[in-house]
Order: structure tokens, then sequence, then C-alpha cells
């Protein structure tokens, strides 16, 4: 049993926003073809104000708001150390094509006003920001696949140093245009969780959902690194072993997110290795962007599944493993919250 420590960073919020729609949806590894009008930003965002949102910024909205509401009322927290950290790859790529379209075709004086302003990436997360009035700070990841998982170690090195009491780590993806890199593989969605020291949780009397810790490593794709007990094989070892220091006496499931690179199937082979079959490893198949990784590990949050780590990796070289665990809560006699995460 590993108890959660009274400064340990904990999730108190989760929000999804995926085609696959549910949990369980998200978790189930047969393909599903996405419904056109699988999002409805009418009924999840209102009737007005977001007529001219790019789809990813719509999508992050309705997150950061599911999120946030399953949270509760963060009454107390002075905006300054409201933090909110966003991970993405693709969420603008179908708006940057348009503009550079535009500008290459008509000149850079036909592009939309109400557009505009997101030519640049960090853009995308300036209204959920302000309307949430997340003012310590507003951060955004782009590392290839790994960013969603990084904005959950970023959120929670920024809890802990003291710059904020509670962050909004999200993650948002937007399919990306045909013909481009990755349009075969695209993602589109978006996924919020609400993190804050276990301590201020308890204090205002918020159901912990669960923990999420991240590592995350680096291992460029060259110099045989990746042959059996090479490099790569310490690295993805050093990860788990760094969230699991049970690991020799008590391995967790594995959920493998992965693409089809020579650089994925190593890594699979690894953690088959590392699970010797004394606990499941669940492949599946990464999309194009960073969401599926931190979807999963939401999507694990929320259906209370047993302890177990989402990995994920890159042709390029980047690595990311996150540990996720459900607590279960108990009231003391005097009102506080012990969570425990079974591990």
């Amino acid at each position: 049993m590993l108890t959660v420590a009274q400064d340990e960073v904990v999730v108190t919020g989760v929000g999804l926003v995926s085609p696959r729609r549910t949990p369980a949806g998200v978790l189930d590894p047969a393909p599903t073809e996405a419904d056109a009008e699988w999002f409805d930003a009418r009924a999840e965002l209102g009737p007005r104000g977001h007529k001219y949102l790019p789809p990813g910024a719509r999508y992050l909205l309705a997150a950061g708001r599911r999120a946030l509401r399953a949270a509760g009322p963060a009454d107390g927290v002075p905006p300054e150390l409201r933090g909110l950290v966003l991970g993405t790859n693709s969420a603008l790529a179908p708006l940057f094509r348009d503009m550079d379209r535009t500008v290459i075709e008509s000149g850079a004086e036909r592009l939309s006003p109400a557009t505009a302003p997101y030519f640049a990436i960090n853009v995308l997360a300036s209204r959920l920001a302000s309307e949430e009035m997340f003012k310590g700070f507003s951060l955004t990841l782009t590392s290839p696949a790994v960013a969603g998982l990084e904005a959950v170690e970023v959120a929670t090195r920024a809890l802990r140093l003291g710059r904020a009491r509670t962050v909004l780590v999200t993650a948002a993806e937007d399919r990306v245009p045909p013909g481009e890199p990755g349009a075969g593989s695209g993602e589109e969605g978006a996924v919020g969780l609400v993190l804050e020291p276990r301590a201020h949780a308890e204090r205002r009397g918020a159901h912990i959902q669960g923990v999420c810790r991240v590592r995350s490593a680096f291992v460029p794709p060259a110099g045989g690194r990746d042959a059996p007990g090479g490099e790569l094989s310490r690295r993805v070892a050093d990860l788990v072993h760094a969230l699991c220091p049970e690991w020799e006496r008590h391995p967790l499931p594995v959920y493998a997110v992965l693409d089809g690179s020579a650089r994925g199937r190593a890594v699979a082979r690894e953690l088959a290795s590392l699970t010797a079959g004394a606990r499941p490893l669940h492949e599946r198949t990464a999309g194009a962007g960073c969401l599926a990784p931190l979807l999963h590990a939401a999507a694990l949050l929320s259906t209370g599944a047993e302890d177990c780590v989402v990995v994920t990796a890159t042709a390029t070289g980047q690595l990311a493993a996150a540990r996720v665990g459900g607590a279960a809560t108990h009231h003391h006699p005097a009102g506080g919250i012990d969570a425990e995460v079974s591990a």
C-alpha cells in the first residue's frame, strides 16, 4: 500500500473531451471512427462567445471547464497562485494551413481579424487562462508526443516549489490536415487534470481522485542505442523504477501508447521484458499528437483502475512515463481526509 504523503500532489478534477466520449471508450483498444458531430460546441460552451475559436481551442475550453467543475470551487486561491500548463503538437495545424494559404494566395491583409491572433501556438490557451483567472503562469509545451505528460511534470514541480496552489494540466489536439505528416493518425479532443497539494485539497474538502506522477527522458535515435541492453533499455527501466521503486516485487500493469516506428517497437520490447508476463502489457497505438498518453492516464483515473503505468515514446527520442493510481479517501473524525493509493 502506497500512502499519499501530506505534501504529495494529487488530482482533484478530470475532464475528457474525446470522440470516444467516455473513459471506458478511451481505454477500449478497438479502433473507432469519429462521428462528425461528436462535439456539440453550443451545448458544451453555450450559445455565444466561441464562434471564431479554432476547434482545438474549443476542445481545450470544454475539457478545462469539465476538470474545474469536477475539482470543485477553488475559493481562497488567489489568481496569482493559479497556473495552467498545456501540451499540444497539432491543435492549430488546420488553422496554420489555412493562414498560410491565405497569405500565399491573397496576402496577409486578407487574414481574418478573429483568427489572426492564433498565429502563435502559445495563444491557444489564452481564452481558458483569462476566463478562469490563471494569473500565476500559463505555459505551452510542444515536445513531440510527450508534451501532455510533460505538462504534469512541469505542473508538479511548480506546485512543490510553491509557485502555485492549483494547476490545470491540459492537452489538446486537432486533426492534421490531409497531405501533411501525421494526417493519417491525427488526434482530436482535449483532456484536463486539476492538480494541487494534498494538504490544500484536504483543507477545502475536495474529493481526491488519485495521483499522476511523471518522469521523462531523451534518448537520441542513433548509434545502436535501441539494441537489447543498450541505452534505451536502461532509460526505460530507469523511468519505470523511478516511478515504482517496488517494481521488482510488485510490478504494475503497463499501458504502452506507442507509434509504429522502430523506436516504438523497441520500447514495447523493453516493457514486455520488464513485465515478464507478471502483469498485463496493454499496447495502444499513439496518434500524431501528444493527447493519447495523457488521455489514457485521465481515463484510468476516472475509472478508478488499479495502479498502473502509462509509457509513450517517439521515433525522435522522447520518452515519458506516468504512474497513475486511484486514491481511496477516508474521512478522519476531525474532518481531514486520508488518501491512500493501492500499489
